[in-house]
């Protein structure tokens, strides 16, 4: 058997039974046995499988099983929304049905040729389970992969006039997601009574890795069946009316949309990490990056959706229906109408999934990125046809940010409310992810991928950015930070009466999209001059406003509490991100640090510092949060004296160095506080005194990644320091060779002093003389 064949599951587990029989052996021993024949056959048979190595910490309760990730528990297909990376915890998940501790294991490398397989004994409750779930969803993917057509189209006529037909293909996408995304779930009702009972309480509430499914998912080609299903509805039909879509096929629109909005939940869900669920060793992320790299050609048509559902929705709301060559709509009149609100509610649903879609997409794929910017979309949807994800993209701003209602009045506004809030969200979410370089991976082991001529992922963060600026999108973000921070001081009051949970979350994805958009001074001049500076101090100012009872230790443990927490740590971390990048303008920056005393101008704002350091002091443990305190300090005293000795004075170098302390395993953060260091005599005479040498000696200097700037820092404060070069061979000898310094002696044979050479003038006068020359 070769690497490249695909073992069937059915194969396996004839095989364990038959050595179970042939042998005598139990469940245990005729698992690893099995495991241990066929990667021999596959190339891999020095490799050892011991029992304990197979069962890891999963015990069934009758046999052995490697359960190929980890018990954790799982939900429905729904994805959370993403926020983007703010390295901030997510809360766990909690049930009120039963009291797990859940683990993830790491998958064993010797196993990874083998992870398309269930690898339990099929007669134990957790291999009975487990089998049950992959028949149901290998018969999903054959019931999907039949209605595609030879050329990649839907076959309408099995859709036509059947909504049973309609339920079984919806159905049949939902179980294929929840599978790719959660591994085998034990609550799915499809188990039966007779096999529920077999399975203990924990077992029941609990899922594993979804790898198999990913591993056959993928080995299928079944994304490109999701793919075609995209096309169930054709968006060249959408500009018209969001109320009157128009199907690709003779089934009705309800179901066309029905099918399309699974459609593009199964593959956010496909496409988007799943940290609660996916094993450590890797292997679910690699298999998800590679799907995004095939999905790539995908995007024109993800591009093209949103572009039509944005201008039925701009038709719906009385607009023309058109977008104009910055992506705003042609007409920004609205209808003051429940009837119609409501009709837009329940469309741009839609509309958020494939926001949500596009980032899952996008996220990590450099290729991606590029493909949904460069997209085009019909003309009938857009005055010019040129940078269509960019128009859509500012078009979704635009378009949710101008029917917003007025405070909410009836839960149909309210609902409509949270509904284009989602729409903004989403919106943010995404031009974050096309301005942000996060595709990491080797280029010579990956499908896709903007390579360079050097062989190297070529970033296309920055040009996307201008992009997005000569759209004009700053003024669109910074008019919806005012907007939705003064709707988060009235929530935070008790008098907005929406939903706070998402008004927190918008003004999080806002503030990171303007944030990575601030990548030049011409860019950060445009959004001072747009008043952006009083918006980022308030929310600065709403993240370090917190309620001491829940922050303490040992307090506030019930869920609300911590999410709440989270929210606002992530809060207080995207201004602070955002304060870093604006601190690149010397003016602005003193600005911010001294506070401007010209109220009149647009850049005039109270000083930011004590909300800063107080961040500092309130989340001590949020590293990305320290970093970019840290960072932010270090750009305001950055050839300013009188914001050094504001930061002195207020005892910045103190938090600093604690930052450092508690994070000590953080390059980033390291880094950040480094650069605070200066040579200026005030600030290194504060630093000294509260004992940095050590800091930067025993724990800066340990890493790679900051050793370069622990030395100049060092350097700066005047303390004795020399770089050390290791090899490996010095690290196996125990010998340590300190780089060369320039005027250091190299060569033994070089003299440093100029002095006549014996010798030389006979030498010269014989060699001239056998050319008839003279010297």
């Amino acid at each position: 058997m070769s690497s490249s064949t695909l073992l069937s599951q059915e194969l396996f587990d004839e095989t364990i039974l038959e050595n179970e029989e042939a042998f005598d052996l139990s469940h245990e021993e005729a698992l690893k046995e099995t495991v241990d024949q066929f990667l021999s056959q596959l190339g891999l048979g020095g490799v050892v499988c011991s029992a304990d190595l197979l069962l890891g910490d999963h015990h069934d309760d009758d046999s052995g099983a490697v359960t190929n990730g980890a018990a954790t528990e799982g939900g429905g297909l729904d994805v959370a929304a993403a926020d983007g990376d703010d390295g901030i915890d997510t809360p766990p998940r909690t049930t009120t049905r039963t009291t797990t501790t859940t683990t993830v294991q790491t998958i064993p490398t010797q196993l990874l040729p083998l992870s398309h397989l269930i690898l339990s004994h099929p007669h134990s409750s957790h291999g009975k389970h487990a089998r049950l779930n992959r028949s149901h969803f290998q018969t999903s993917l054959e019931l999907l992969d039949g209605l595609v057509g030879v050329d990649g189209k839907i076959a309408h006529v099995a859709l036509a006039g059947s909504d049973d037909k309609v339920k079984e293909v919806v159905a049949a996408l939902e179980n294929v997601g929840r599978h790719c995304m959660l591994g085998d779930y034990y609550w799915n009702e499809e188990c039966g009574n007779e096999c529920a009972q077999s399975v203990n309480q924990h077992e029941r509430h609990s899922s594993s890795s979804p790898l198999p499914y990913l591993a056959i998912f993928q080995r299928t080609s079944s994304i490109y069946t999701l793919m075609s299903f995209l096309s169930v509805v054709d968006p060249n039909t959408l500009s018209n009316s969001i109320t009157t879509l128009t199907p690709t096929s003779t089934c009705s629109n309800n179901n066309s949309l029905t099918i399309l909005q699974t459609t593009i939940r199964t593959i956010s869900s496909i496409l988007s990490s799943s940290p609660n669920h996916d094993d450590k060793g890797g292997k679910c992320a690699l298999i998800r990056g590679e799907l995004r790299d095939v999905f790539v050609p995908a995007l024109g048509r993800v591009v093209g959706l949103i572009g039509g559902f944005v201008s039925g929705a701009a038709a719906t709301n009385g607009n023309e229906g058109g977008l104009n060559e910055n992506g705003s709509t042609m007409d920004n009149s609205t209808k003051e109408n429940d009837d119609t609100v409501t009709t837009i509610t329940e469309k741009t649903s839609i509309l958020a999934n494939l926001l949500q879609l596009g980032t899952n997409a996008t996220r990590g794929c450099e290729s991606g990125k590029v493909a949904f910017v460069l997209a085009t979309v019909p003309e009938s949807m857009m005055k010019i046809s040129k940078r269509g994800g960019v128009a859509v993209l500012v078009a979704c701003l635009s378009l949710a940010q101008t029917t917003l209602p007025p405070p909410p009045s009836s839960s149909t506004t309210l609902q409509s409310t949270t509904t284009m809030n989602k729409i903004l969200i989403e919106s943010c979410n995404l031009l974050s992810s096309l301005c942000r370089y996060d595709d990491f991976r080797d280029p010579s082991a990956s499908t896709g991928g903007a390579i360079g001529a050097a062989g190297v992922n070529t970033s296309s963060a920055h040009d996307h950015a201008m992009e997005f600026h000569r759209a004009g999108v700053e003024s669109l973000l910074v008019k919806i930070a005012k907007e939705v921070l003064s709707q988060l001081s009235l929530e935070e009051g008790g008098e907005g009466g929406g939903d706070v949970v998402v008004v927190e979350r918008l003004a999080i994805a806002v503030l990171t999209a303007l944030r990575v958009l601030a990548v030049n001074d011409e860019i950060i001049q445009t959004m001072v001059a747009l008043g952006l500076l009083p918006v980022v101090t308030k929310a600065l100012q709403l993240g370090v406003t917190v309620d001491e009872s829940t922050t303490a230790v040992g307090v506030g443990d019930n869920a609300t509490n911590k999410a709440s927490t989270i929210r606002k740590q992530r809060l207080t971390a995207a201004s602070l991100g955002l304060l870093r990048n604006l601190c690149g303008n010397d003016e602005i920056k003193t600005n911010l640090c001294l506070g401007s005393s010209e109220q009149t101008s647009p850049s005039s704002t109270p000083s930011t510092l004590p909300y800063l350091l107080q961040a500092m002091q309130i989340y001590p443990s949020i590293a990305l949060l320290q970093e970019h305190a840290c960072g932010t300090l270090a750009a305001m005293a950055l050839r300013r004296p009188a914001n050094a000795r504001a930061i002195i004075e207020s005892g910045g170098p103190r938090l600093i160095l604690l930052a450092m302390k508690l994070h000590e395993m953080n390059v980033n953060v390291q880094r950040q506080g480094c650069s605070s260091v200066d040579e200026r005599s005030t600030i290194r005479d504060a630093f000294l005194e509260l004992g940095a040498e050590d800091t930067l000696r025993s724990i800066a200097g340990r890493h790679q990644g900051s050793v370069d700037e622990a030395y100049a820092a060092l350097r700066d404060l005047g303390c004795t320091v020399s770089l050390v070069k290791f090899d490996a061979e010095d690290l196996q000898s125990n010998a340590v060779k300190r780089p060369m310094m320039f005027g250091e002696k190299h060569n033994s044979n070089f003299r440093p002093v100029f002095d006549d050479s014996e010798g030389l003038t006979e030498g010269l006068e014989g060699a001239a003389s056998q050319f008839g020359a003279s010297v």
